[in-house]
Parts: structure tokens; sequence; C-alpha cells
């Protein structure tokens, strides 16, 4: 394994361990195009029941219950960042340039 995969495998495996430990709180999500600066759907509320990465590492699934989740993609170039500060000051941007969308989770 190139050294570059194994940074990546270490961002995404640090960022998956991050948020599980967010898992029981409230968390608001919001998704945005960044081609328009529109809102694609209105701000949603949930508790964060359970995060997982999928195998591939290319999207962390946000599940609101057991059966309903958000899948979040995940890029280790800086466009997927997790910004903690303080209680209530925790968030999840990544920015999928591909789809044109941004996601915004923000805990409460």
């Amino acid at each position: 394994m190139n050294a570059s995969k194994d940074k990546l495998s270490e961002v995404i495996r640090d960022l998956e361990q991050a948020v599980k430990g967010l898992c029981g709180r409230q968390v608001e999500i919001r998704i945005e195009d960044t081609m328009e600066g529109d809102t694609q759907a209105p701000p949603r509320t949930f508790e964060l029941v359970r995060a997982v990465m999928v195998p591939e590492g290319t999207h962390l699934k946000c599940y609101l219950n057991l059966t309903q989740h958000i899948s979040i993609p995940v890029f280790a170039d800086g466009r997927t960042c997790l910004e903690v500060e303080g209680p209530g000051g925790t968030r999840l941007i990544s920015v999928d340039l591909q789809s044109g969308l941004r996601y915004r989770l923000r805990w409460l």
C-alpha cells in the first residue's frame, strides 16, 4: 500500500471515530446546491443513531433510525472537514464537486 492510500485510510478512520462519538446527539443537516446557492431540501433535525463508513471509504452513512440514513460523501483532500468548537459547536462539512452539492451537519 502506498503512502497516499495509507493517509486516506487514516483520515477516513479518524473521521468515522469522531462522528461515532457524536451518536445519540441531535444533528441538523442541510444539503445545498453549490452552483445555484440554493438549499436542495429543507433543513432536517434528527438524533444521530449510528454512523458507519462504507467499506470503500467513499461515504459516511448517518442513520436517522434503524433503516433510514443519509450518505455523506467523504474526501481526504480537504473538501470534507470536521470542525469541533466546544459544546454545541461541532460541524461536518463535505463538498462534492461532481454533484455540485454541499453537505452541512451541525450538532446541537
